[in-house]
């Protein structure tokens, strides 16, 4: 199946208010399937979320998320994932993301061990309601979510660890030294990919702000060529987080989809 066929949509680009209008905007849009906010799941239960995903013919792609790992360097409650691995797993989730969570007073040493080994208790319990754990990387600036900012500390991270992998979020690590090789040798630990592009202008001002897909310095194209040809498989979901007034996102998402459908549309 070509990428077009595996598009998603994170639920906080849709920020209509509620779920339902989330899922409404996705389906007129023509996206098939959208990576639902924990948050908003919390609010109407996921009984009602089902029936509202059913109701639009939409897929869930992801559920985002789980608990930060590290809060004030000690690990999140096993229990508490468990419970919101149960709602993933009900909607129909593939995978479940995590963060690390900032460093706070923790030596980034003591911090890998504690993630790891978080990892590798929440990762047995995903796998038994047929959910992956995804560990993503985030931008440096990203820190007070973060304490891992390149695909190959997450690689580290997930190594070894059956049911875990990553996130390759494209805004987050374009800039890093052999991505490519990277892409090639570990695609199989690639759970899922996030696209979005980076406004040029404001980097040169150096701040750090997503942009509409193929307008910033993020070479998603190629990226994307270099995923398909490495054997990813996974959902693309669209993560292009603007400020967009509410009126104006359903031209912005319908935009978004027409330019990934261009991508691939070469291939056989």
């Amino acid at each position: 199946m070509r990428p077009c066929g595996r598009y998603a949509v994170c639920e906080r680009v849709l920020r209509q208010g509620s779920f339902a209008a989330d899922v409404a905007l996705a389906a007129t849009a023509g996206i098939s399937a959208i990576g639902v906010d924990a948050a908003a799941i919390d609010v109407i239960g996921v009984d009602e979320a089902v029936q509202i995903l059913g109701g639009e013919g939409v897929r869930v792609s992801s559920y985002m998320g789980l608990e930060d790992i590290l809060r004030e360097g000690s690990p999140a409650s096993l229990d508490e994932a468990a419970q919101r691995l149960d709602v993933a797993a009900r909607l129909g989730a593939p995978a479940a993301l995590v963060a690390t969570g900032p460093l706070g007073r923790v030596t980034p040493t003591i911090a890998d061990a504690t993630c790891r080994d978080w990892l590798a208790r929440a990762a047995p319990l995903a796998a038994e309601r047929g959910v992956q754990i995804m560990l993503e990387p985030m931008h440096p600036l990203m820190r007070r979510w973060s304490f891992v900012h390149t695909m190959q500390h997450g690689l580290t991270m997930v190594d070894g660890i059956d049911g875990a992998g990553v996130v390759l979020d494209l805004g987050h690590v374009w800039w890093e030294h052999r991505l490519d090789v990277l892409i090639r040798e570990h695609v199989s630990e690639i759970v899922s990919v996030q696209v979005t592009d980076i406004d040029s202008a404001a980097l040169d001002e150096v701040r750090y702000e997503r942009a509409t897909l193929g307008s910033g310095d993020v070479p998603v194209a190629s990226l994307v060529a270099l995923l398909e040809s490495s054997g990813y498989r996974g959902w693309y979901e669209d993560e292009t987080i603007v400020r967009t007034p509410r009126d104006r996102r359903l031209a912005t998402l319908r935009a978004s989809r027409a330019w990934f459908e261009t991508l691939g549309s070469a291939d056989g």
